[in-house]
């Protein structure tokens, strides 16, 4: 059986975390802010994002056609938009998929807990944006 996890959660929300224990030592993590690292250092830059969620889109695809056991779109996934094509690519390459939502954490938490550095108004863009 192959299974797709979609993680959806805020910044500093576990999302990461419960993506290392489903692979299970046998998956694959594709997330968006991997392709940030440059010489080990994340440098954000939204001009790029779009290009860096291709970038991401397309290596879980490859991983899809490896015929990889467990692979996990480790993204925020606000919207339906952000993840309906990951979706879709895992079951049309006959992945079982399995969204994993995590709960919000409050801003302040979400701030403080930040690897990234994501600011309050950022996060609480993406609560105002949140789709169920």
């Amino acid at each position: 059986m192959k299974i797709a996890y979609i993680m959806r959660g805020l910044p500093s929300s576990g999302k990461s975390t419960i993506a290392k224990m489903l692979t299970n030592g046998v998956g694959i993590i594709h997330s968006t802010d991997d392709f940030f690292f440059v010489g080990g250092e994340y440098r954000f830059n939204s001009e790029q994002l779009q290009e860096k969620h291709d970038r991401n889109f397309e290596a879980f695809c490859h991983s899809l056609r490896e015929g990889i056991p467990i692979v996990i779109c480790d993204n925020t996934n606000v919207k339906r938009c952000h993840f309906e094509r990951y979706a879709k690519s895992a079951e049309q390459a006959g992945y079982i998929v399995v969204f994993v939502t995590m709960p919000h954490p409050s801003i302040e938490v979400a701030v403080q807990r930040s690897l990234h550095k994501v600011p309050a108004h950022d996060i609480q863009r993406m609560i105002d944006e949140w789709e169920t």
